[in-house]
């Protein structure tokens, strides 16, 4: 197989599961924001009114972007969309793990409720978040590589 044809498959398989984290994490922001809603009240530094359109509208538009990413549809725009918002979450990771923020972001439920994705990915501010985010940023990354048309094997 051509190297052209394995990174495409490569990109096709992270777009989708890019996709999938999205729909996962703004479907739980949607059935119970109230941890996203602590996490953004911590940042005393910004606005209110943004503050507000955060936890109003952010778990719709990962809802939005992560299903048009898994059905690949408007991908010049929905592309960069979902980078910058795993840019955002790498650098408020960043910022939460420097600041000592404690709790949880609501990005994949509750640790203690069983949930396999809450224990395998996490939502507690530290490392590994920081370690989640910053692969996810490199995969989102990964959707903009492009392959020459030369042959390859």
């Amino acid at each position: 197989m051509k190297k052209k044809g394995i990174i495409s498959w490569i990109q096709t398989g992270v777009r989708v599961l890019l996709g999938v984290m999205l729909l996962i994490a703004g479907w739980l922001k949607v059935q119970d924001n109230s941890a996203l809603f602590e996490s953004v009240a911590y940042i005393s530094w910004i606005p209110i009114g943004i503050k507000s359109l955060v936890i109003d509208f952010l778990p719709w538009v990962e809802l939005a972007v992560g299903t048009l990413l898994i059905v690949n549809v408007f991908g010049k725009v929905v592309k960069p969309v979902a980078a910058l918002i795993y840019f955002s979450f790498f650098l408020f990771a960043i910022y939460g793990l420097g600041t000592g923020m404690e709790g949880d972001c609501g990005c994949f439920g509750d640790p203690e409720s069983g949930s396999i994705l809450a224990a395998l990915l996490g939502s507690e501010f530290g490392w590994k978040m920081v370690v989640r985010n910053g692969i996810f940023l490199a995969m989102a990354g990964f959707l903009f590589v492009q392959v020459g048309s030369g042959k390859s094997s």
